[in-house]
This record gives structure tokens, C-alpha cells and sequence, in this order.
């Protein structure tokens, strides 16, 4: 007990080590709420790659849908033609992007992944149209460009050198009610023989997201 100048006395009261260990508790409770979202890596996450975070187009869809093209492709007409032919050369352009999504960057991805599954199992030569810089630029403009032209296919195949064009688009159909939300997306890819136009292959593959 401790007396002061003016009388009064005070009580000190010892703190035992139980009330500093719930306050530890407490305080590292409260900072892992507060923590938040956490970065991981699919490799050390199961199912993280699988799992749908919206009804947007993701990587796992476009992987989906380009792996039905590919596997129409391999027992098409147009692989039996190749086979007969002597090296024939393949070009492939940018896709399309014709959905309200900002996904540009993925089917740029796409149009990659399309050549080198070409080069990969299809009897063909592939031409990189992104050595291309100009003509390139010029296909994209006229993506954006509601006056698409369909028939500039052919020139474009004529100045990067190749007889064979594959072009390709995406697109979609958008469902809502008060309390869901279904997308229905459609990879539609087609290959055309530049020198007279016609259309050797084409499939469409559809992927559905949904919020339920």
C-alpha cells in the first residue's frame, strides 16, 4: 500500500500473467480478421483453376472450348486435305472479340495456343502473323470496326503468304431474373482457303456461365 501527500491511500494490484496471455489472444485474434484475402498459387491450391470467380470468360473456358475446335479439326475433311498436300502453310488471326468483355489479352493468348497446337499435331507449316507488325494492326482496327469484312480474310492470307486462314471469333447471349444470371459464350473458329475463298472448316463450341 502506498500513502500519498493528501492521505489517501491506493492499492497496487499485481497483473498475473494469465491477463497478459488473453490479451495476447485477443490482439492476434483480432489481427487475423483484419487480414484479409491472401495471394496463393493454383499449384498449392486444389481446384483454385477450376472454380468460377463470376460469369466472365476465363482461361479454363477458353481451354474448354478450344479443345472441342481442335478435337473437330483433327477428323475434319480439312485434315484429311492437308495430309495429301505437300507442307501446305497455315496462318492464324487474331480472334475476335465480339462479347462485353475486356478479355483481349486471353484470346491473344488463344490465337497462340491455336498455332502451336497446329504445329503440334496438324501435317502444316504455321506462319506467325506477329512478325506482321503492320498488317497485324490493320486486322485489329478492322475488328473493332463495326464494317468487318469477312472478305479481307483472303488478302490478308495473300500478304502474310499462306494458303490457309484460320479466323475466329467469340461471342454471346446474356439471361438475367431478379436473383440468377446465365451467359452463354460461342468460340467460333473457321479456316479458308485463301486462294478461292471457300470455308473448309468450321465449328462452333459453346460454354455457359451462371450465377444460381
Amino acid at each position: 500500500m502506498e500513502r500519498f501527500a493528501n492521505g489517501r491511500d491506493m492499492k497496487i494490484h499485481a497483473l498475473s500473467p494469465t491477463y497478459f496471455m488473453v490479451g495476447s489472444l485477443l490482439g492476434f485474434a483480432l489481427l487475423a480478421g483484419c487480414a484479409g484475402p491472401r495471394a496463393v498459387r493454383g499449384a498449392d491450391t486444389p481446384g483454385l483453376d477450376n472454380a468460377p470467380m463470376s460469369t466472365s470468360l476465363d482461361r479454363k473456358d477458353l481451354e474448354k472450348a478450344l479443345k472441342i475446335s481442335m478435337e473437330a479439326l483433327r477428323t475434319s475433311k480439312l485434315m484429311a486435305r492437308w495430309e495429301m498436300e505437300n507442307d501446305p502453310t497455315v496462318g492464324v488471326l487474331p480472334i475476335r472479340n465480339e462479347t462485353s468483355e475486356h478479355i483481349d489479352s486471353a484470346l491473344n493468348a488463344l490465337m497462340t495456343e491455336i498455332e502451336s497446337q497446329l504445329i503440334n499435331f496438324a501435317p502444316v507449316r504455321v506462319i506467325s502473323l506477329e512478325d506482321q507488325g503492320s498488317l497485324i494492326e490493320e486486322i485489329r482496327q478492322q475488328q473493332e470496326n463495326s464494317a468487318y469484312d469477312q472478305a479481307n480474310i483472303a488478302r490478308w492470307g495473300k500478304q502474310m503468304g499462306v494458303r490457309y486462314i484460320v479466323s475466329g471469333k467469340v461471342f454471346s447471349t446474356d439471361e438475367r431474373t431478379e436473383s440468377a444470371r446465365r451467359v452463354q459464350y460461342y468460340l467460333f473458329i473457321r479456316t479458308v482457303d485463301v486462294e478461292t475463298g471457300e470455308i473448309l472448316f468450321q465449328n462452333q463450341a459453346p460454354i455457359t456461365k451462371a450465377i444460381i
